[in-house]
């Protein structure tokens, strides 16, 4: 189960033009290209997606009952660089 906060996620829907629904829906789907151990928080791991042509950071946490807990979602520059892909500004 993938489960995030909802004020968040309206926060990213106004802000970034993204939904944790969206992204839970790449996940489960398998449409990631890496999980990374989240270097400044430990406990956390990043999924590393594309999605709206670039390459999105999210954070999580498995939590006790072995659910997903999303933090939040942002683009990357260095995940970017990392991992290629193509920028097209959406209109």
């Amino acid at each position: 189960m993938i489960r995030w906060d909802i004020e968040k996620d309206r926060w990213l829907r106004k802000t970034r033009g993204i939904s944790f629904q969206e992204i839970a829906d790449c996940i489960l789907s398998g449409d990631y290209i890496d999980i990374l151990e989240n270097p400044s928080h430990a406990g956390q791991e990043v999924f590393v997606l594309k999605m709206k042509n670039y390459i999105w950071a999210v954070p999580f946490m498995v939590e006790e009952d072995q659910s997903i807990f999303l933090k939040t979602a942002y683009p990357s520059r260095k995940l970017f660089k990392r991992y290629g892909g193509s920028y097209e500004k959406e209109d």
